[in-house]
């Protein structure tokens, strides 16, 4: 049996405790000290070392972009414009400006940390009546595969899950800025733009299930292959161990992703609780409207391994939302411990299959981690 370093494993099992304080609590309560589990988080992803599977390759780009463009191209970039650059604008704008200053590369990382964390968990505390358990369910595995992984789309999930204030305030403009910087850090941002308005989609149980199946059944059309903008926008930079992992070989029934299992739990919970959700937890139907999009696209994608995990995973972050959201409101306090003792069991669960499939490649494991605040 594998496990993560004894840092990230401290750490989860102290955002499970957060979550049983909150879930046993009499009465509802926001914990600020949480805020220091964030902050562990932002200093284990900033500092680590050789960390993460994507961390050699951006060690690679702190260097080479800065000598090998200027500000103008990356201007150009911002405006649309033609031009060879690969790499999002905004992203080697404070990555060229890092260097230049002549700030070591773990000093951007920490940056990148910070943008890319705090957003989330402000977020989360405005909206997630138990926020500490929003953040358990968010941390495996998109913690280690954005934040501390590929950083550039952890940097856009952070904003376009920010927009989210804005979504709320039908203020479009601020949205279309802030999704503009978004875009400007990952280009798998631009699956995010139709969410401010499909938010305002009614829907039910008979609608939610209709669409859902009705996904399931394009599946194996593999629509995704007729559609050429999408490369443009899920980039084959990501790495084989994150579709290693999430496909499960059963005998029976031939391949399984994690995913398909993952997508369902988060299912029965819309389903499950929907309307009293939505009658009791503000701007609920938006959070829930969110998630089942990610399902959507999952199932839609489901036969790629880049499409099916890149696409929908700004959306499906939103399910750490939506479920501490669906336990605040059940009355059955027994029936509420019942249900928060599975999601700890899933978490648990979780964290053993992503250690297994990916806490060596990508050296989260005690053997392979470093930091640069002890190494």
């Amino acid at each position: 049996m594998q496990f993560l370093h004894p840092v990230y494993t401290i750490t989860i099992i102290i955002l499970i405790v957060y979550s049983f304080l909150e879930v046993y609590a009499n009465e509802f309560k926001i914990y600020k000290s949480v805020w220091i589990v964030v902050l562990i988080l932002i200093l284990l992803a900033g500092f680590r070392k050789g960390v993460g599977a994507d961390y050699p390759v951006y060690e690679q780009m702190y260097s080479f972009f800065p000598l090998n463009t200027n500000f103008g191209e990356l201007f150009s970039k911002a405006l649309f414009q033609n031009n060879n650059l690969e790499i999002e604008w905004f992203y080697l704008f404070f990555n060229n400006i890092f260097f230049l200053i002549g700030l070591p590369f773990f000093i951007f990382t920490l940056f990148v940390s910070i943008v890319a964390i705090v957003p989330k968990y402000y977020a989360m505390e405005k909206n997630v009546v138990f926020p500490a358990t929003a953040l358990m369910l968010y941390v495996i595995p998109a913690y280690f595969l954005s934040d501390s992984g590929q950083m550039r789309q952890g940097l856009a999930m952070g904003l376009c899950i920010f927009s989210f204030k804005y979504i709320k305030e039908r203020n479009l403009l601020m949205f279309i800025i802030i999704m503009y910087f978004a875009l400007g850090f990952h280009k798998t941002a631009a699956v995010f733009f139709p969410a401010y308005w499909l938010v305002r989609v009614k829907l039910n149980k008979t609608r939610i299930i209709a669409i859902v199946l009705f996904c399931m059944i394009l599946s194996p059309f593999e629509i995704y292959n007729n559609l050429g903008f999408l490369n443009a926008i899920a980039p084959q930079e990501v790495y084989q161990g994150y579709s290693d992992y999430v496909n499960v070989q059963v005998e029976q029934t031939g391949a399984i992703k994690f995913l398909d299992l993952i997508s369902l739990l988060y299912l029965f919970f819309i389903l499950t609780f929907d309307e009293e959700s939505c009658r009791r937890i503000p701007y609920y139907e938006y959070m829930r409207n969110l998630g089942l999009i990610g399902i959507c696209i999952f199932f839609i994608m489901r036969g790629s391994p880049i499409f099916s995990t890149r696409l929908p995973a700004v959306y499906l972050a939103f399910a750490a939302f939506i479920i501490p959201n669906n336990l605040a409101i059940i009355q059955n306090t027994a029936y509420k411990k019942f249900l928060h003792i599975i999601l700890v069991i899933f978490v648990i669960f979780y964290y053993f299959v992503f250690t297994q499939y990916q806490g060596a490649s990508g050296r989260f494991t005690p053997n392979s981690y470093k930091s640069y605040l002890w190494n």
